[in-house]
């Protein structure tokens, strides 16, 4: 970051607004002004709320397609201790086959049916020959596909991760760095401040201590994704909130250092099936700060602190959320693929908000829902 007068000077002609996260999530991006350059965005949710498949729309995919049509340069470091990156790939490549062909059913070949009917949905276990028909055999992916997904792999997954051989050894760097070996907070420190001085120029005291960050390009976005924070390796024998506590502290450092914005997610514990907590919350309950896992001060050290809730989940045994009705007079979902996403703190604008939102997890697709 330069100084007030260059920082006010971009702020007056639309510089310091953010990348977009896409139409369906038009009403989050105005409240936080999208993806934001030396901003901390913390992601948390229970197990299977869609944290990664969320961060991986708004944070990468949105800005991505933003970007590209509007050549801006940006890159990403994604820690992904959770998820490969090839399977990473299958999922995006879901994603783009919708987006860009408009492919969401598979129609299987004549007398070949799963579950007994002829037709699923895509997904990566489709793509990845992990689905069985009834007969047992493997669903092999349509011909009339295979095109479709030559192009998609050539014009958006090599674009975005890189280029590798059968081994796994890069040929050619996409805008995507992965990083899929789970390191301590020092070390993923080291590596940005690495990265910074292979980006940019980095300028440091009289104790070699880092004090400054200019890049090369000065419209140019780094996006860093951490996912999950708790996968990270204990440094000097810590405990599990040490060490997330101490990575917390990093990103604040590297945050205001090199302008970066930074995506840490992490689990919440399970205090929501609280009898008491169900009882006093009822129809408005969702994750808060208070319910991050083994660490308060990534909810304390962020800018924006973002939840997600499942509401169709029966164990809350919830028929309103917000005011949206979301189960019938017979108990079942009216919007089975609802999820709702949670402002819980925010440094910058007004909280809490709440949004409604419908996730198809299989291509990686968020939908407004039209009845909020």
């Amino acid at each position: 970051m330069s100084n007030f007068i260059e920082e006010f000077k971009k702020g007056q002609v639309g510089k310091n607004k953010g990348l977009p996260f896409g139409e369906s999530f038009s009403a989050l991006e105005k409240d936080l002004l999208g993806v934001q350059r030396g901003k901390m965005f913390t992601v948390a949710g229970g197990e299977k709320t869609g944290k990664t498949t969320f961060t991986d729309y708004i944070f990468v995919i949105q800005p991505y397609l933003y970007a590209l049509e509007n050549n801006i340069p940006v890159k990403w470091i994604y820690y992904s201790f959770e998820i490969s990156r090839v399977n990473k790939e299958f999922d995006f490549m879901c994603y783009f086959l919708y987006h860009d062909f408009g492919v969401y059913e598979i129609t299987l070949p004549e007398g070949i049916t799963r579950n007994g009917q002829n037709k699923i949905q895509l997904s990566s276990s489709y793509l990845k020959g992990h689905l069985v028909d009834d007969n047992g055999n493997v669903i092999k992916v349509s011909e009339r596909l295979l095109d479709a997904i030559k192009t998609t792999y050539s014009k958006r997954i090599t674009p975005l991760f890189g280029e590798y051989d059968r081994n796994g050894l890069l040929i050619k760097e996409g805008l995507i760095r992965i990083r899929e070996r789970a390191d301590n907070p020092t070390g993923i420190y080291k590596d940005l401040i690495a990265y910074a001085k292979e980006t940019g120029t980095l300028y440091a005291d009289n104790y070699n201590r880092p004090i400054s960050y200019v890049p090369k390009d000065e419209n140019s976005y780094t996006i860093v994704v951490i996912d999950n924070i708790r996968k990270l390796v204990p440094e000097r024998g810590w405990q599990m909130k040490q060490t997330i506590d101490k990575m917390s502290e990093y990103i604040v450092i590297l945050k205001s250092l090199l302008n970066f914005a930074f995506v840490p997610i992490i689990h919440t514990n399970r205090g929501l099936t609280n009898i008491d907590r169900l009882s006093y919350f009822k129809s408005d309950l969702y994750p808060t700060a208070e319910d991050l896992k083994d660490s308060g001060n990534l909810g304390e050290d962020c800018d924006y602190l973002l939840t997600l809730f499942n509401p169709n989940d029966d164990k809350y045994n919830l028929k309103e959320h917000f005011g949206l009705k979301i189960k019938d007079n017979s108990g079942n979902p009216l919007f089975p693929n609802l999820k709702t996403i949670h402002l819980v703190s925010s440094r910058h604008c007004e909280f809490p908000k709440h949004y409604a939102i419908n996730m198809f997890g299989n291509i990686k697709e968020f939908v407004k829902i039209n009845n909020k």
